[in-house]
């Protein structure tokens, strides 16, 4: 039910998505009535019987705080989503609503993973060798330098699984790469980096060497990562509205530029990279751009989808403990 575009993005992308990965099923949590009018839209009906409406009363608002979340709205459909993870009847929860509700409501079901304070939200960015992980994204505003560095192992351990990097190069994002730039909790959290011999530290990370691939996965508090996703949006979106007007200029620049400039748009559309891992849970949960359409959708729900297979909390839970009995 979160999200601009409600049910009627979700249960698009959720058949396109049923229709891509065979062995799929889905939980759908929110206003029955609301649900099925949309999925009578689907062209292939018979993917419905692998879809299970779970009718839900309640709803959180966007403007509602993760306490009230917390107090008033378990039964709501994002509550009832997240516990579905919590007891075993889903493998993933994803949704476009509230972020602070979604992160609240999945501490207290889920709980944290070893030695995790605070979850991150963790999604990739592309580069000109690939991609990076950026985490946070937007959960915790102010950070400690213990808590970055918590984000940094969990960073490190998320690209080794889903990306098979044995050492993935992690950098901490500052405003310079000189080793005296930065305030105090950047440079603490450096130096704690430096000291973790489990971790690839590469140094600091400006923000353009984010795109030019200088590090695997790139380190900064909620707020800053926020601003430089939200930055990143608008100037993709904007580099791709310039290349449709350079095509839209004469016929002789469409028949030559069309392919490489469509392909150079898609490359950068920010729909592509939709759907963002709450990292640090004990349990799998994405959250989805709230302005996501049916594409943007599709695109979080395969975040989801490859996040299940790969067992992500199963497979970090002992690394953690193990880091943590260590220390």
């Amino acid at each position: 039910m979160g999200g601009d575009s409600g049910p009627r993005a979700v249960c698009a992308a959720l058949t396109n998505s049923l229709s891509a990965h065979p062995r799929v099923n889905a939980l759908l949590f929110g206003d029955q009535p609301k649900i099925e009018e949309q999925l009578r839209l689907c062209s292939d009906q018979s993917l419905l019987s692998r879809i299970d409406i779970r009718h839900c009363a309640d709803q959180v608002d966007d403007g509602d705080k993760p306490s009230d979340a917390i107090r008033y709205k378990l039964g709501s459909s994002m509550g009832q989503a997240i516990q579905a993870v919590a007891e075993g009847a889903a493998s993933a929860c994803i949704s476009a609503g509230n972020t602070g509700a979604l992160m609240a409501l999945g501490r207290r079901s889920l709980k944290m993973l070893p030695g995790i304070s605070r979850p991150a939200i963790c999604s990739s960015f592309p580069t000109v060798k690939g991609r990076c992980y950026m985490l946070d994204l937007g959960a915790n505003l102010d950070c400690s330098a213990e808590q970055l560095a918590q984000f940094a192992v969990l960073g490190s351990l998320i690209a080794s699984e889903l990306d098979s990097l044995a050492s993935p190069k992690i950098g901490l994002l500052n405003i310079g790469e000189e080793p005296g730039k930065g305030g105090q909790v950047i440079t603490q959290t450096a130096e704690l980096l430096r000291l973790d011999s489990s971790i690839n530290f590469c140094g600091y990370v400006e923000g353009d060497g984010i795109f030019q691939g200088l590090a695997d996965v790139v380190v900064c508090d909620g707020f800053t990562g926020n601003v430089a996703l939200k930055a990143t949006e608008g100037a993709a979106r904007m580099i791709g509205g310039m290349i449709q007007d350079v095509l839209a200029k004469t016929w002789l620049t469409r028949l030559m530029m069309t392919a490489p400039l469509a392909s150079l748009k898609a490359r950068l559309d920010p729909s592509q990279y939709n759907g963002a891992l709450l990292l640090g849970l004990n349990g799998v949960v994405v959250k989805s751009h709230g302005g996501a359409d049916v594409e943007s959708f599709s695109h979080a729900l395969d975040v989801a989808v490859a996040a299940a297979k790969h067992n992500l909390p199963e497979v970090l839970s002992p690394i953690l403990q193990a880091k943590l009995d260590k220390n």
